[in-house]
C-alpha cells in the first residue's frame, strides 16, 4: 500500500511541476505586457548595480523584495522606479523622509552611501514604489552573475529550473517503468520454465504409471 502511494506521488509530482512552470511563465507574460516586474508569489529578486547601499546591501547581492507590501515607514528599504517612464532604471534605497499631503504620502530616500539624496528620489508618489525589501543573498548574485551575467531577470533561471525538474522526474519515471517491465518479463519468463519444468515431471510419472 505504501509503494503505491509512494509510485503515485512520483506520476503526480511532475504534472505539478510542469503547472508550477505554467503559472510562472504566464506570470511573466502577463508582467512584460502591463510593464510591471515579473514576480514568483508576491516576491521579485533584483541584482544590486550599485554601491549606493553599502555596506547594509552589496553591489552583486541578489535581494528579494516583497512587491504586495502596502505600508512603508520612515527607514524602510524601498525598490522603487527612478522615474514613472516606462522601463525606467530600478533603485533601491532607504526611505529618509515621508509627507502626507492632501491624503498623498510622498517619500525621499537616500543611498545609506550617500551624502545626499538626488533630485529624482524627492517627494516621489507610491505609484513608483514596487516593493519593500526583504532579504538579500551575495552567494545567488555571484551564481546569477555567472549563469546571466546580468541580462536575464532570475526568474527565468528558476523557469528553467522547474523545467529540467520535470525532465529529470520524467526520465526517472521512464526508467523506472522500463525496468518493472523487465522485470515483469523476466518472471513470466521464470514462471514458463517452472511450468514446463513440472509439466515433464508430470508426463515422466504418467509415463512410469503405464510401465
Amino acid at each position: 500500500m505504501f509503494k503505491k502511494i509512494i509510485k503515485k506521488t512520483l506520476e503526480i509530482i511532475p504534472f505539478v511541476f510542469l503547472m508550477l512552470a505554467v503559472i510562472l511563465i504566464v506570470q511573466i507574460v502577463i508582467s512584460i505586457r502591463q510593464e510591471k516586474t515579473p514576480t514568483i508569489f508576491g516576491y521579485g529578486l533584483f541584482l544590486v548595480v550599485s554601491p549606493s547601499m553599502e555596506d547594509v546591501i552589496m553591489t552583486g547581492d541578489l535581494i528579494l523584495v516583497n512587491t504586495r507590501e502596502t505600508v512603508y515607514d520612515e527607514h524602510d528599504i524601498i525598490t522603487f522606479y527612478k522615474s514613472s517612464t516606462p522601463g525606467s532604471e530600478i533603485i533601491t534605497h532607504r526611505i529618509e523622509a515621508i509627507k502626507t499631503i492632501d491624503g498623498v504620502r510622498y517619500y525621499t530616500t537616500k543611498g545609506v552611501n550617500n551624502l545626499t539624496s538626488n533630485a529624482w528620489e524627492i517627494d516621489f508618489t507610491e505609484d513608483r514604489i514596487i516593493g519593500k525589501y526583504v532579504a538579500k543573498s551575495g552567494f545567488l548574485g555571484d551564481i546569477y552573475r555567472i549563469i546571466f551575467g546580468g541580462k536575464l531577470n532570475f526568474i527565468y533561471a528558476i523557469v528553467i529550473l522547474v523545467f529540467m525538474m520535470i525532465a529529470i522526474m520524467e526520465i526517472v519515471n521512464i526508467t523506472k517503468e522500463v525496468a518493472l517491465h523487465k522485470q515483469e518479463l523476466l518472471l513470466k519468463t521464470q514462471e514458463e520454465l517452472v511450468e514446463a519444468e513440472l509439466q515433464r515431471l508430470r508426463d515422466e510419472e504418467e509415463a512410469q504409471k503405464k510401465h
